[in-house]
């Protein structure tokens, strides 16, 4: 089960609707084929969704970490790598590389997942479970870790000090997926959506996007969306109106931002 992946590759699609007007990926389109690529590798081993929902647990996406190449790939189909990175803990790693048709690389990535329980609504740490006997086919390319926290340490209180409301949402009945809570490509959306258009226009030089998952969204949830704009990049922060707590986190470095 799962042996031996890093020499597979999967023939994944990109869609024109992820692609902006300016012929760029928009922040959420790496997610959508990451997630993508990261189903049908588990669907084909026999432990997709399908198949966890038959235990009463789910994969679920806590973070990303994508170093990008390429930020501007046509539409068609892109050829795509992955493999099990390692563990720590509860969170199993995957990486990840994309090639264009020409077989160039478009972007590369590391990820951190959970095993849900969808009764308890909390990680699940079995580790009886036979998932937690995997070990990795080949080490990470890319740095990443689980927590926004982990990422910025002492900075993390200093960027969130400069955070600025940019837009105020509901979650709708169409950003929920079969977990019943907000499905993590929309949050990349909630960040774009948020975007000026000179920031939208700075995507054709992206060279990292980071994405941290802490709180799920749910039915009728009220949020925020701000942003700190610094000089190492754009940090976009999704906050819950009822408690105040930190819903997901996206930082998004571009080449600019390096000068």
């Amino acid at each position: 089960m799962l042996n031996n992946e890093k020499n597979n590759r999967y023939g994944i699609l990109l869609d024109p609707s992820l692609i902006n007007q300016n012929g760029i990926l928009k922040p959420q389109a790496y997610q959508a084929l990451y997630c993508e690529l990261a189903e049908r590798h588990l669907s084909a081993h026999g432990v997709g969704s399908d198949k966890a929902g038959e235990t009463g647990l789910a994969w679920v996406l806590v973070s990303m970490a994508i170093d990008i190449k390429n930020p501007g790939p046509p539409p068609g189909l892109l050829q795509a790598e992955t493999w099990k990175s390692g563990r720590k803990g509860p969170y199993f790693l995957r990486d990840y590389i994309f090639y264009n048709s020409e077989g160039a690389e478009c972007f590369r990535g590391t990820s951190h997942s959970v095993l849900f329980d969808l009764n308890a609504r909390q990680v699940f740490r079995d580790r009886s479970h036979p998932m937690y006997a995997l070990t990795a086919d080949r080490g990470p390319l890319t740095s990443g870790t689980a927590t926004w926290k982990q990422s910025y340490g002492n900075a993390a209180e200093d960027i969130a000090a400069n955070f600025q409301i940019r837009a105020n949402r509901r979650v709708e009945n169409s950003f929920l997926d079969m977990l019943g809570h907000v499905n993590n490509i929309r949050y990349a959306e909630f960040a774009y959506d948020a975007m000026t258009d000179a920031e939208i226009d700075s995507l054709v030089s992206l060279r990292r996007m980071e994405v941290y998952f802490s709180a799920e969204l749910r039915k009728n949830d009220a949020f925020t969306v701000s942003v700190a704009t610094r000089p190492a990049g754009l940090f976009f922060r999704g906050t819950k109106d009822e408690d105040g707590k930190t819903s997901f986190d996206l930082v998004l470095y571009t080449r600019a931002s390096d000068e």
